[in-house]
């Protein structure tokens, strides 16, 4: 990486009492992260509908490409790990206070909760498009995020609110994660190393914890793999993202290799090459059957190859330049990511509807006709819910509303 350097600037004193120390460093706005939203949930819709519709496992020449587009849900874990870290790695490396940690785990709440629950009571006890468990703590455990942690759990509800638990221990951990490496005050460049030391153990974390309770795979063990510290790598990579990025703006870096026009082609040609090459290392078409622990950590690896690569064009370089971020930019590319967390939550109820609907039996089903329908009805129902519940309560008009009711 080739890196033009301005004069450095000077080292910041520690700022004890400035109005605007407390306050959380303002995001940067990315434009091109609604279309990677976009992709990913339509990659989680189609995974699904591939699998029930029967093209997964009944023609496998485009079942091991279809099996693998849960591949997905590591791009938003990488969206995550960017968007959320890059507040305060941006306080670490301009020497400020951090987001207050309270303050980030509202917003973080107040996010994904209120969709949650809205769409789980709907598809569960209005549309009874899911099955659930029936005890007393079932509610508890379905409402609070804890399915992945009681196996038995883990395939009723919405099954596919298991990465949900897992970004919910990812917003517990942030925070206190943040405030460990930023304990010290640092120069951007020590800084950059303490936070790229950190990032490494992360990594190290997630593929030690993989190993273990992929070996045994059985009893309680069957769901370990989900829990945080099994992608906590793949957040890692969104992180270091942060990290970099940060650090070029506060030492005023520029790279000529990310700026390049041809750098997004280069990066979503490895991406492209890492899910051909994941698709082709003998990973089970099954969804809920295990590999090898050695077919496992690969499959790790490559997803996580795939999720970074894929981001990157839309942290670095023009972000108005070029056919891939004019696309990631396209208006409906941007109408689907605004909405995308209401389609990965309705997609699997409106699929169990179209099954009961047309009488359909399982891998039997049209899948154009299948895939159109399940999006079409997400679409629309993720809509009401971005109009009606999450917009309203992010930003407070729901108080307004009940104040003049």
């Amino acid at each position: 990486m080739t890196l033009q350097s301005a004069p450095k600037p000077a080292r910041a004193e520690p700022i004890q009492a400035a109005p605007d120390a407390a306050r959380p460093h303002r995001p940067v706005r990315y434009p091109c992260f609604d279309g990677l939203r976009a992709i990913a949930a339509l990659t989680v819709v189609a995974v699904h509908t591939s699998y029930a519709s029967g093209v997964t496992t009944i023609h496998p020449g485009i079942g091991h490409y279809t099996a693998r587009l849960e591949i997905g849900v590591e791009v938003f874990f990488v969206i995550s790990g960017f968007l959320l870290y890059r507040p305060f790695v941006a306080a670490h490396m301009e020497q400020k206070a951090p987001p207050e940690k309270w303050a980030f785990w509202r917003r973080r709440l107040k996010r994904i909760i209120p969709a949650y629950w809205v769409a789980f009571l709907i598809v569960t006890y209005v549309m009874h498009d899911d099955t659930v468990r029936h005890a007393w703590y079932s509610p508890l455990v379905y409402l609070g995020f804890a399915q992945i942690y009681l196996p038995h759990y883990a395939v009723s509800g919405l099954t596919q609110a298991w990465s949900l638990c897992t970004e919910m221990t990812f917003y517990l951990f942030l925070p206190l994660y943040a405030a460990a490496v930023g304990r010290r005050r640092r120069d951007p460049d020590r800084q950059l190393r303490a936070e790229l030391y950190g990032l490494g153990t992360l990594v190290l974390i997630g593929f030690v914890w993989r190993i273990p309770v992929l070996a045994i795979g059985t009893g309680e063990a069957r769901t370990m793999p989900n829990w945080l510290p099994g992608y906590i790598d793949q957040f890692a990579l969104g992180m270091l993202l942060a990290v970099v990025s940060t650090w070029m703006a506060t030492t005023r870096r520029q790279s000529a290799v990310l700026a390049h026009r041809a750098t997004p082609w280069v990066c979503w040609a490895l991406a492209a090459a890492a899910f051909w090459a994941v698709s082709n290392i003998g990973i089970t078409l099954e969804p809920l059957k295990a590999s090898s622990v050695g077919i496992s950590l690969e499959r790790q690896a490559l997803y996580g190859m795939f999720g970074f690569f894929m981001v990157v064009p839309a942290v670095f370089g023009p972000q108005d330049h070029g056919v891939i971020r004019r696309f990631l930019r396209s208006r409906p590319m941007q109408l689907i990511g605004i909405v995308s967390y209401g389609l990965y939550l309705w997609h699997e109820g409106w699929l169990n509807r179209f099954i009961t609907m047309f009488h359909f039996h399982d891998f039997a089903i049209p899948w154009g006709w299948f895939t159109l329908f399940v999006v079409s009805m997400g679409l629309i129902s993720a809509t009401l819910s971005y109009r009606l519940v999450e917009r309203p309560i992010l930003q407070g008009t729901w108080k307004g509303w009940l104040r003049h009711s």
